[in-house]
Parts: structure tokens; C-alpha cells; sequence
């Protein structure tokens, strides 16, 4: 399930940073906003040339996923050791470009080209004031196929980027996919009934 998953979280994140910048809601207008200083206020507006520079590397990893170019998706990545990547269950974590590298190996398996389709209904993101650290969030219904069988899902994703030498990175990738819709609505009542006072005996 995750590597189906992962593959599109990051391609549903081409889109979000601009639209999470430029859409931020306005804050109600109190003292304490009219008191804000010049630093706050800096960093709720994103440099238009950061944002470009942060699209131009979400779209760099989109296409990396859609050529399979596993050395073109790692550039994305953060040079550090602690670059990760986190699904939603045990197990669905990969620390270190290594595990992650081997994780995009597999997604690659997992789908056909040119099948995926995404519709985020709830964007959000910025960057620092300094410019040099970055964050998006979206919750996006998705579809794509294999072998003539498509999937549709839902998923909650998250990024943290980092601003290095060499540009713009994940320095954390996260997507979240509820697999079910949990217990029924009466399963505490029905779990908290009480037990009957009554003794089988075997005879």
C-alpha cells in the first residue's frame, strides 16, 4: 500500500508550495497584529523568487518519478543523514538517502506512467524569513493505474525543506492514508456491556 503512496504524495507537492504561499488567510486585525514586528511580518510573505526556486524543484522531482530517473528523484533529497521519508504504518520509514534510494527503487514497480491524477482541496506552506527552510501541506484525493486497474485514494501530505548549497530539498517527506474507516460507530457501547451473571456448567 505505502509505495503506491509515496509516489504520488511528492508529485501532489509540484503544485502546493506556490498556492500554499500565496494563499495564506490575513489575520484578524488586533493589537497584537499591529504591533507585529518587521521580522514576523517578513516571514509570512514569501520572496517570489524563493517560491519559483522551490516549484522548480517539486516539479524536478515530479518528473524524476514519471521518467523513473531514481538519480534525478534523489537530487530532491537533502545531502544529510537524517533526510526521511515516513508513510502512515510501523515499519513505513526510511532514514538516509540509502533507504530512501531503495524505497523509490520499489515505488517504481508499483505503477504505470503517465496515470496519475490529483486534486488537492486544502493547500498550505510558506518558508522561513531567512529563506533558508521551507514547509507545504495538502490534503489530496488521487487515482492512477496498473495494468488497467485503477486506484483512488486520499491522502494527508507533509513536507519540510531545507535550503543547501545546491538549492532547494526534502529534508522530510510525509504522507498519511487512512486504510480503513475503524471500528462501527456502537463498538464501545458493545465492548462495555456488561458480561451475564449466568454460569455455564458443563455436565
Amino acid at each position: 500500500m505505502f509505495k503506491q503512496r509515496l509516489m504520488v504524495a511528492a508529485t501532489v507537492l509540484g503544485g502546493l508550495f506556490l498556492s500554499g504561499c500565496q494563499n495564506q488567510a490575513p489575520e484578524a486585525n488586533t493589537t497584537a497584529n499591529t504591533n507585529m514586528t518587521a521580522n514576523t511580518a517578513a516571514a509570512k510573505t514569501a520572496d517570489p523568487r524563493i517560491v519559483e526556486e522551490v516549484k522548480k524543484m517539486l516539479a524536478a522531482h515530479d518528473k524524476a518519478l514519471n521518467d523513473q530517473n531514481i538519480d534525478a528523484v534523489m537530487a530532491t533529497f537533502a545531502n544529510d543523514p537524517k533526510v526521511v521519508v515516513l508513510g502512515t504504518g510501523e515499519g513505513e520509514r526510511f532514514v538516509g538517502t540509502e533507504a530512501i534510494k531503495n524505497a523509490y527503487t520499489e515505488i517504481f514497480k508499483d505503477y504505470e506512467k503517465g496515470t496519475l491524477v490529483t486534486n488537492c482541496d486544502w493547500t498550505t506552506g510558506g518558508v522561513d524569513a531567512s529563506g533558508m527552510q521551507g514547509w507545504s501541506a495538502a490534503t489530496c484525493k488521487a487515482s492512477d493505474s496498473m495494468n488497467g486497474v485503477k486506484r483512488e485514494y486520499v491522502l494527508n501530505v507533509s513536507s519540510a525543506l531545507v535550503n543547501q548549497d545546491t538549492g532547494w530539498h526534502f529534508i522530510m517527506l510525509h504522507m498519511s492514508n487512512a486504510t480503513g474507516g475503524g471500528p462501527p460507530p456502537d463498538a464501545k457501547t458493545t465492548a462495555e456491556k456488561p458480561k451475564s451473571d449466568k454460569t455455564e456448567t458443563n455436565q
